[in-house]
Parts: C-alpha cells; sequence; structure tokens
C-alpha cells in the first residue's frame, strides 16, 4: 500500500476543502443575478432553476374559454384552491410568529374598487409583462432561495400575464437607484421580452404575482407610478413601478450625486418631480400594499391580509413567511 509524506497529505486535504468551498460559493452565485454594476456581462438566467426543485409538481395552467365577449377569468379562489404536492413543507413553522389574519375582503377599498371595478372585473383587460429587481444583500443567500421558490411556483400559475425576476445585489444607498433603474432600461431594451413595467422591491416582501399583474391590467402602459404613495410624494420602496417609458427615461439621464444620495425610494420619487411631474401619471393603492399585520406601524399596515392582497411588507424572517406560504402557496 502507498504511503504518503505527510506534507503531501496536508497539501492534499488544504486542496479539497478549497475545490468545495469554491463549489457552493459557485452554486449560490449563478443562482443569484449580479449587481446592476455587472448583470450585463452575466449570461446566467435567475429564473431557470426550477429543476433544482425537482420535489415540486408544476401545475398546468387552466386554458381560458374561447366565447365572442369578454369572459371572466377564475376567480382567485379557485386559483388558489388548486393543490400543489410536495414531498415536504417548503417552510416549517415557528412559535415566534402566529398565523397572518386572514379575511375574504380587507377592510378598505382598493384603488379599482374606488373606480367602480371589482376583483373579478380585472381579468377582462390586457394581460401585461412586468419584470421585477429583487434587492438584496449577497449572505441573504436563504431568503433569496425561499423567494426563488414561490416565484417559480406562482410563475407556473399565472394565466396570461408573464412575470420575470432577478435579484439585485448592492450598496444600501450612494446612488443605487440610477443605477438600477439605468441598468434595468439597458436590460430590458435588448431582452427577449417587451415588458409594460418595472418593478423595485425588497427581499422582505411578498409579492403575489398575479394579483399584481391584475391590478396593473387596467392601468396607462405609458407615463405610470405606481405604488403605495407617501405624503411626500414617492412610492414607499416595498412596491416601486414604472412604466417601461419611465425607466428608460431615468435611465437615459446623466447621474448627479445629490439627486440620488439618500433613500431610494424617496430619492426617485423626487427625480421623477424635477424631471418629469407634468406627464407623470401617479397611482397610488393603499389598502392591498400593505406591512405584515402581526407588527402594528404607524404606517402602511393593515390590521389582516386577503386573497386580492398584493405585498405583504416586513417578512424580515425565514419563519415569518410561513404563513405567508399557507395563505397563498397551497
Amino acid at each position: 500500500m502507498a504511503t504518503y509524506h505527510p506534507f503531501i497529505l496536508t497539501i492534499i486535504i488544504i486542496l479539497i476543502a478549497c475545490l468545495l468551498t469554491f463549489t457552493l460559493f459557485y452554486l449560490e452565485y449563478t443562482l443569484t443575478a449580479q449587481t446592476v454594476y455587472t448583470s450585463s456581462s452575466s449570461s446566467s438566467d435567475e429564473n431557470n432553476v426550477l429543476q433544482l426543485y425537482s420535489s415540486f409538481k408544476k401545475i398546468p395552467k387552466p386554458t381560458p374559454k374561447q366565447t365572442s365577449s369578454p369572459t371572466p377569468k377564475p376567480t382567485q379562489n379557485s386559483i388558489q384552491s388548486s393543490k400543489f404536492k410536495t414531498k415536504k413543507p417548503i417552510l416549517k413553522g415557528d412559535k415566534k410568529y402566529g398565523p397572518i389574519p386572514f379575511r375574504d375582503k380587507m377592510e378598505c377599498d382598493s384603488y379599482h374598487e374606488k373606480k367602480g371595478i371589482s376583483f373579478k372585473q380585472l381579468w377582462n383587460w390586457s394581460p401585461v409583462h412586468i419584470f421585477i429587481g429583487i434587492w438584496t444583500v449577497a449572505d441573504s443567500f436563504e431568503i433569496r432561495n425561499l423567494i426563488r421558490t414561490l416565484n417559480i411556483i406562482q410563475q407556473s400559475n399565472l394565466i396570461e400575464d408573464k412575470v420575470d425576476f432577478k435579484f439585485i445585489i448592492e450598496n444600501m444607498n450612494h446612488g443605487k437607484a440610477y443605477y438600477y433603474w439605468k441598468w434595468v432600461a439597458e436590460y430590458t431594451e435588448y431582452a427577449d421580452m417587451q415588458y409594460d413595467y418595472i418593478v423595485k422591491t425588497d427581499d422582505d416582501a411578498f409579492i403575489h404575482l398575479q394579483n399584481l399583474a391584475l391590478n396593473l391590467r387596467p392601468l396607462p402602459r405609458k407615463h405610470l407610478y405606481y405604488g403605495f404613495e407617501n405624503h411626500d410624494l414617492f412610492m414607499y420602496g416595498e412596491l416601486e413601478i414604472l412604466s417601461i417609458d419611465q425607466a428608460r427615461m431615468v435611465g437615459a439621464s446623466s447621474f448627479n450625486q445629490t439627486e440620488w444620495d439618500g433613500h431610494e425610494d424617496r430619492y426617485l420619487g423626487y427625480w421623477l418631480i424635477n424631471h418629469v411631474n407634468s406627464t407623470l401619471m401617479r397611482i397610488s393603492e393603499d389598502c392591498l400594499i400593505f406591512n405584515d399585520p402581526r407588527i402594528r406601524r404607524r404606517f402602511s399596515w393593515r390590521p389582516w391580509a386577503s386573497p386580492n392582497s398584493i405585498v405583504i411588507h416586513r417578512l424580515k424572517e425565514i419563519p415569518a413567511w410561513k404563513s405567508v406560504i399557507d395563505l397563498y402557496i397551497p
């Protein structure tokens, strides 16, 4: 039997350890979109990872009946009642977080309900194509994997609408909003999909993709600035949406440090006021976008969620997502 000098064995062990470390890092890196500074050079697609979740069985998309007049699409309750079989739960519970209060109807009216449009009627408008940038930090790989799994499941259940997403890793402030919109303007210009709307969100926010798409369907495809509006005339950072023309207008502008050095949501709103306010259509959804009902806050809070909710924000810890999954991901 061959024997090796202890020094050689030590070198071999170190090389093996380095190889394993590099492999783990590579897998995480390739499943996560690059920062806005390097995304354009990456050829990997954030969403081509469904094969990693082989325990999930894809639900066939319902085929709408063809009629001579517009027909309401399946109700939200019928979509949520479909059974999605898994070998094990996506996420186990935690005693710290109880279930999110949930009722069939919010205690408030949505933007469209105030206009006399019911949730069911939203299906009658043309479908939309949406790109979502999910802002995150480098070491939050566990939350990225969870959100990626949930979004892939939701993508498979979309009816006619198309929603793509990527994770955006970058610094907290210091112009990050400008560079995100600049990057996304360049990315969407050459993408295979022609997007109608561009979204910015955070990794502590759950977005119901179908509800988001439905609420955007009746809205203008140009000059739109949509979200939950603060009294200072900016949309809160959990959901900021620009129509594609507005996103490209931001991206085509030159960078001015004084216009972007601060909280990204606030400074995007200020930039739009200063540069495109005359043509900008601001639409605030202050009912279906809210913070976790289990955490009372002075703003952006609702006492319960509903089947029509668009965003639940401030899910700061992974166990907090358990109730969201139980409610919206069968």
